[in-house]
């Protein structure tokens, strides 16, 4: 056996441990719970979707007053705040910390990658106030979260070299307001504004079952959003949207973006591409599946949404001849997307338990793209055992296509072509107690990063865990 064998098979022995010993804890804590959130990527939550409720905005319920005392196991967060924190979320002020970590290796990679084992850590601290609910302004809200986050970046290029990134957590190494708007609903909420610092991903091409996954396109957004500069978490910037919704099945939303002004390495977006980077117009139409099901019958509150996101700053152009070696520019850029997701089948009348489906596509000018397209799908199962009812099991496809434009521009450089990469993931999500899960995962890419020529693919395996305060 080969010196590089072994240390695969190695990598391969740590990685099984780590995550079964983590995963065999979860038989030991019963019964399993789920908790609330508010951040899509980072959370896990019921598909209850038919509200269309804001990933950060999602309210939060009160304990009954009469609730039986709870001990460390069962108690709703690691550290015991105490009636002073429902309290105040009954009168309009909620808040919500907690630490999550991606803790992955690429146990395979192609030819001449770097064998890696490292995590991605985040800290995470939200408040959330409703002002209608202690003085006579109501319908106001008010949003703001903030985080801290460090490790290995385990993007795209950067780890196991795959297109789709590995982990949907990793950006940039930040210690930041994330972002923070004030809200107003009118008109029984049929009505909503929003204004202040936000992020356009974090409301356009959203994964509605993203806390299932842990690979990007699935847990967060689509992963090429990048095509069209679209902002993100946490580089988010002002912005603004309006949001109609004139009944429970249907609702459009449509907003402006601007792009943050950030520089990690003391370089500006426009010093390093020439290019200027400018915010983006969005605008989406979503339509809601039994929406007000009765507890009395299984229910299948799914939604399917069609959306735009378009940018009028200047791109590159893989079409155009080069002039000397470097591309030329034109103007505007675009990407639609259309993205469903839906229950289809419940084990019984108001239990979560059962198969969720989801599924979403995006594409846009392949001239200036390098990734146009990309397709995602993933079929999770709630509660798989009657004695795990909060245990979620899923697995996930992502296809990421290569524009046949940028491949062109490749053959003329005299640069070997790239080729569709096609990613795939299984994992299990153990719920512990309600303020700690742990979620094992391996994911296989095939042509990765979209190279095809010898041993091209790459495995990554590991486990997220989180913990809430």
């Amino acid at each position: 056996m080969s010196v590089s064998n072994v240390y695969v098979l190695r990598h391969a022995q740590k990685l099984c441990l780590v995550s079964g010993v983590a995963l065999g804890l979860s038989p030991c804590v019963s019964p399993a719970y789920a908790f609330p959130g508010d951040d899509a990527t980072d959370n896990v939550k019921p598909l209850v979707i038919a509200q269309n409720t804001d990933k950060a905005t999602s309210s939060r319920s009160a304990v009954d007053a009469d609730a039986p005392t709870e001990n460390f196991l069962s108690q709703k967060y690691l550290i015991n705040w105490g009636s002073g924190r429902d309290n105040l979320a009954k009168n309009g002020v909620a808040f919500d910390l907690f630490y999550i970590v991606d803790a992955l290796g690429d146990v395979k990679h192609p030819k001449g990658g770097t064998s890696e084992f490292n995590t991605w850590n985040r800290v995470r601290g939200t408040v959330d106030v409703d002002f209608g609910k202690f003085s006579a302004l109501d319908g106001l809200t008010y949003h703001a979260t903030g985080l801290w986050q460090t490790g290995q970046n385990m993007g795209s290029g950067q780890y196991a070299g795959t297109i789709a990134n590995p982990s949907g957590l990793v950006s940039i190494h930040t210690f930041r307001l994330d972002s923070m708007w004030l809200q107003q609903a009118m008109f029984d909420g049929k009505l909503t504004a929003t204004a202040g610092q936000m992020a356009s991903q974090d409301f356009f091409g959203l994964q509605d079952l993203g806390g299932n996954f842990v690979m990007e396109p699935l847990d967060y957004a689509f992963g090429n959003l990048g095509n069209v500069r679209a902002s993100w978490d946490p580089a988010s910037g002002p912005a603004a949207q309006v949001k109609v919704s004139p009944n429970d099945n249907i609702y459009m939303r449509a907003g402006y973006f601007m792009p943050r002004n950030y520089s990690d390495d003391g370089v500006s977006y426009k010093e390093s591409t020439g290019l200027d980077h400018t915010g983006t117009w969005n605008v989406e139409f979503g339509y809601n599946t039994d929406p007000n099901a009765p507890a009395t019958r299984k229910s299948y509150p799914g939604i399917v949404k069609v959306g735009l996101i378009y940018n009028e700053g200047k791109f590159v152009d893989y079409s155009k001849p080069l002039v000397g070696s470097n591309l030329q520019t034109s103007g505007a850029n675009y990407t639609t997307y259309l993205l469903a997701t839906q229950p289809v089948y419940r084990l019984t009348p108001g239990s979560n338990r059962g198969l969720d489906l989801t599924f979403g596509v995006n594409t846009g000018p392949e001239k200036k793209s390098e990734v146009p397209t990309e397709i995602t799908f993933g079929a999770s199962f709630n509660g798989p055992a009657a004695s795990r009812p909060k245990d979620i099991v899923s697995f996930g496809v992502v296809y990421s296509k290569i524009s046949d434009k940028y491949n062109n521009y490749l053959t003329r450089t005299g640069v070997a072509t790239l080729s569709d990469e096609k990613a795939f993931e299984f994992n299990y999500l153990a719920q512990l107690t309600q303020w700690l899960y742990v979620q094992p995962v391996f994911q296989y890419y095939v042509n990765a990063g979209g190279l095809s020529a010898g041993n091209s693919d790459a495995a990554v395996g590991g486990f997220r865990l989180k913990v809430t305060f």
